[in-house]
């Protein structure tokens, strides 16, 4: 198969968000949504682990289905929410591990 170079460089990728459950003690909660990751080049890859995370994050979301407020209305993506989430914990920590599965899972295909 010949290689194919493409303009678009944005691929959804499963993430999953684990935290604490409000109801079982000690128990973790698993709860799944697609992010659109950006590829980056190999100079950029090499600086991500050094970048902020608010920056590392905006840097590689590039969108996100699947994602929803309590009440079921979906959370759209734009740098607002995308900056608020920055803050939470549990969604860097899930995001940046999918993200370097992503790039694991890419590199072992290869």
């Amino acid at each position: 198969m010949a290689f194919i170079r493409k303009k678009t460089k944005v691929f959804p990728w499963n993430v999953t968000i684990l935290s604490p459950s409000e109801t079982k003690p000690s128990v973790m909660e698993k709860q799944q949504f697609v992010v659109k990751f950006k590829r980056l080049g190999r100079k950029e890859l090499t600086a991500f682990d050094d970048l902020p995370e608010d920056v590392a994050l905006e840097t590689i979301v590039k969108g996100w289905e699947g994602f929803t407020e309590e009440d079921g209305t979906d959370i759209p993506f734009n740098k607002k929410n995308l900056h608020e989430l920055a803050d939470d914990v549990d969604f860097v920590t899930g995001v940046i591990s999918a993200y370097k599965e992503f790039y694991q899972g890419a590199e072992a295909k290869n």
